[in-house]
């Protein structure tokens, strides 16, 4: 049998990046300078680093659990069974926040050349026809999101080296500017809520050990990529963020893309559609990435890690896991139709926080005090960050996970029949291939 092959340093790069750099940078650049001025700055730096220490959390515990899984697997085998449920169904639902953030972040972008856009009808259309498609499988996944992380690349690059010699340094100096933030939250609240916000600018990263057995040596691989993404990408914000400010100033907070408003003062109106269609096109690689893989997360709890029911793992006849597609569809669209992009790349986040709080909290059990700590803390400050709807939405969610856990866990004498009944299928099916050939 012909062996997977298993991921070069590399790869692991450019699927960080491509997972790491998403919607957030071009459609809530505005959001971030209008709570928090130029200081929107700082706010990129200081969750980055914030991000880079959380990182080297999950560094930390890939070098011992090597697995694919990532946050799950670290809450589970440091501290049971029901925390492991807790943390990998946020796991999935984090997944299944993306998918309808992404869907939100796509239509939003495309109001801007398309006002009157129905999103709600659209949205669940997506949503919809995605689950559908990801019913039968696909092989064009892989060649989508090599194709998505090229254009993504190509759109930075064309709007630093475009839109670089805009920059004009009275927007970092006028003194109206430096206290943007006065007419919304104002001072160091703004500064929390931009904080808190660019958080879901690297939320990708957390889905790289989840797939730690793909990768070469992933013990050694794993934490030096990670790094060498997330410095990157903090790059990449930072560059950006400056851009924006300097080629825009005051008008940052009155468009929806900023970017692409930057990009059409250098080659005039025909600059706006051409960079927003640039940048739907890689969020829905993101989409159609999310769509297919989400579901495996569920199945993988069901069937790998015996959290939840193993009907949730069962694949159809096409080779994919037909509840946990449906599960992931339904809750999608629940989602989107929750709130607007902002809410819901709150709510990203606090999934996220709900993940970075468990492996900072067993980096601590493990001995690995100063990085466990320093992520215990740093996830502790987003809570200051979150609006009430996304905090009482996000908390709602985990007591439900609480009572689910106990009234769907099955008697592990269940568990095992199935597993006998799944691993005698599973040789009858060698045998008669082995036959035929």
């Amino acid at each position: 049998m012909k062996e997977n092959k298993l991921l070069s340093p590399a790869a692991i790069f450019l699927l960080g990046v491509n997972s790491i750099i998403g919607s957030g940078i071009f459609l809530l650049s505005g959001k971030i300078y209008e709570d928090a001025g130029i200081w929107s700055l700082l706010a990129i730096l200081c969750a980055g680093l914030s991000i880079f220490v959380i990182a080297f959390a999950y560094a930390n515990m890939s070098k011992i659990y090597s697995k694919n899984g990532g946050a799950f697997v670290y809450a589970k085998e440091t501290f049971g069974r029901f925390p492991g449920f807790i943390v990998g169904m946020v796991t999935w639902l984090l997944g299944t926040v993306t998918l309808a953030t992404e869907v939100s972040a796509l239509l939003t972008a495309m109001k801007m050349i398309l006002p009157n856009l129905n999103s709600l009808l659209i949205g669940i259309i997506i949503i919809l026809a995605l689950g559908i498609i990801s019913y039968f499988g696909s092989s064009i996944i892989a060649g989508l999101d090599n194709l998505t992380s090229f254009v993504k690349i190509v759109l930075v690059l064309v709007f630093i080296f475009t839109c670089l010699w805009l920059v004009r340094g009275l927007n970092f100096s006028s003194p109206n500017l430096l206290t943007a933030s006065s007419a919304n939250l104002g001072g160091f609240k703004g500064f929390l809520s931009a904080y808190g916000t660019v958080f879901f600018f690297f939320t990708g990263f957390s889905f790289l050990p989840v797939n730690a057995e793909k990768m070469k040596n992933p013990a050694k691989n794993l934490p030096k990529m990670m790094s060498l993404v997330m410095l990157t990408c903090l790059a990449v914000y930072l560059i950006i963020q400056t851009i924006t400010i300097g080629a825009l100033g005051p008008e940052l907070t009155k468009t929806l893309v900023p970017a692409a408003t930057a990009f059409s003062k250098i080659v005039g109106s025909i600059g706006i559609p051409l960079f927003v269609v640039g940048i739907c096109f890689s969020i829905f690689g993101v989409i159609v990435a999310t769509t297919f893989n989400t579901p495996t997360i569920l199945a993988c709890l069901a069937q790998a890690h015996e959290d939840v029911p193993m009907f949730v793992s069962k694949n159809n006849r096409f080779g994919t896991p037909t509840w946990a597609i449906i599960l992931t569809t339904v809750c999608g669209i629940a989602l989107f139709l929750s709130g607007n992009y902002v809410f819901l790349s709150g709510l990203t986040v606090f999934m996220s926080f709900v993940q970075y709080l468990s492996t900072g909290l067993a980096n601590i059990k493990k001995k690995f005090l100063l990085i466990g700590i320093g992520s215990v803390l740093f996830s502790l400050v987003l809570l200051t960050s979150f609006t009430l709807s996304v905090l009482i939405l996000g908390l709602g969610i985990l007591i439900l996970l609480v009572m689910i856990y106990f009234v769907v866990k099955l008697d592990d004498d269940e568990r095992e029949k199935w597993l006998k009944e799944h691993q005698e299928k599973s040789k009858g099916a060698d045998v008669n291939t082995v036959k035929r050939l």
